[in-house]
């Protein structure tokens, strides 16, 4: 068993990276196609999932210093992607949102993609869907933390992070 279980789980692992090299080539594509770039991409995923946010919340989840995240807002709002609106609670905090249309520009691409999730949704039990979940978000924090260590050490001095 044990040498069936290390093939299964090597074979997991270069699935894994075909995935996620897959997932890149698909998203180069979408950016290209939208004009943007892959750090845009990863603020407008933002957006998406988490709704409105300040500008440093947005600049920590896309790994951004904050020169770079106020470059990055003024080409998308260029774009006519996102918008600053002022926080409705605190008019003193600036808000990042997707606009309308900057969500339609995105949705039309993953359209297929949500249609294939639903699909592996009713395929999978609960217990597999609860097996993926908390391997990928195992993952996911893996990566995070690794990626911002990385970040710190090869930041530039004088370069703060954002957050």
């Amino acid at each position: 068993m044990s040498r069936q279980k290390r093939e299964v789980y090597e074979a997991l692992l270069g699935e894994i990276r075909r995935s996620q090299n897959a997932t890149a080539r698909f998203d180069q594509a979408v950016a290209d196609a939208l004009g943007l770039n892959r750090t845009d991409m990863r603020c407008l995923d933002a957006l998406d999932r988490e709704g409105p946010m300040t500008a440093g919340s947005l600049a920590s989840q896309a790994g951004l210093t904050s020169g770079a995240m106020t470059t990055a807002l003024d080409r998308l709002e260029q774009s006519g992607y996102v918008r600053r609106t002022r926080d409705s609670v605190d008019r003193r905090r600036v808000l990042v949102e997707l606009t309308p249309e900057g969500r339609r520009g995105t949705h039309a691409f993953y359209a297929e993609h949500a249609s294939e999730a639903e699909r592996l949704y009713h395929r999978h039990t609960l217990e597999q869907l609860e097996l993926l979940l908390e391997f990928f978000r195992d993952s996911r924090v893996f990566n995070e933390r690794r990626a911002a260590a990385l970040e710190a050490e090869t930041r530039p001095r004088g370069a703060r992070p954002t957050g």
